[in-house]
């Protein structure tokens, strides 16, 4: 009865440590397109919100510039 049982917990190990390599491989993978997206979503915003800050300060700068007191 306790080979039996052995087995039964050594075949369940196996399988947990197939699983966890599973977990690590989609984590990576995961990890690996949100570092893409992130860096596209970079690419295409970052130029966005420098205008936004140009058009700012340029606005600013207007008001200081004003003749009228």
């Amino acid at each position: 009865m306790m080979r039996t049982e052995s087995r039964a917990v050594a075949r369940r190990a196996g399988w947990l440590r197939r699983a966890r390599g599973q977990a690590m491989v989609e984590y990576s993978v995961v990890l690996y397109f949100l570092a893409v997206a992130g860096g596209v979503a970079i690419i295409t915003v970052l130029p966005m919100l420098m205008n936004a800050l140009d058009r700012y300060l340029q606005g600013i700068y207007f008001m200081l510039n004003l003749a009228i007191p």
